[in-house]
């Protein structure tokens, strides 16, 4: 899958270009607080991530729905790895400390990781495929559904990613 983002990265100036093809999410039932701008790409969805910094002990440990690959564009954040089944927090398995320019792909749906942002929001993509058939995805699940960011902080982000590939 990083060799699909890297081809979306060549795309992204074109794609920014355009506001009504995102939609939008606030991921804060649970910390970090996720800014989320997405578009469905054929099978494949593109996200936009503004990752604000918690508390070490604070950030989510979670499994993937789907398989990912991830850039990160600003910013810099600690992750945390590990494997396991099931709802249950697996341990870690290693920890590093990712920087702009960094990519991962988390391509197998036992995989598990948290992100922490140090000392600003780290600013990413994210390219998703199709769901794995897994019972419960989240450990943690918000009491009430999600909602979207307000339209001018949509537009910001749009603008700050503009300005991050310089578009």
């Amino acid at each position: 899958m990083l060799n699909e983002l890297k081809e979306l990265e060549a795309r992204l100036p074109e794609l920014l270009a355009q506001p009504g093809i995102w939609n939008s999410l606030l991921i804060d039932y649970y910390p970090p607080k996720v800014e989320r701008l997405w578009t469905q790409l054929g099978e494949q969805r593109l996200m936009l991530h503004v990752i604000h910094p918690c508390a070490q002990d604070e950030a989510l440990w979670h499994p993937h729905p789907w398989p990912s690959a991830i850039k990160i564009l600003s910013g810099r954040y600690e992750m945390g790895c590990g494997y396991g089944r099931g709802i249950k927090t697996p341990p870690t398995s290693h920890t590093l400390i990712l920087a702009a320019g960094s990519s991962y792909e988390m391509l197998h749906r036992d995989g598990w990781h948290y992100v922490r942002p140090l000392d600003a929001p780290s600013h990413s993509l994210m390219l998703i495929g199709k769901p794995w058939k897994r019972k419960r995805a989240m450990p943690s699940a918000p009491d009430s559904p999600l909602n979207p960011l307000q339209i001018a902080r949509a537009a910001a982000i749009l603008a700050e990613f503009r300005q991050l590939v310089g578009a």
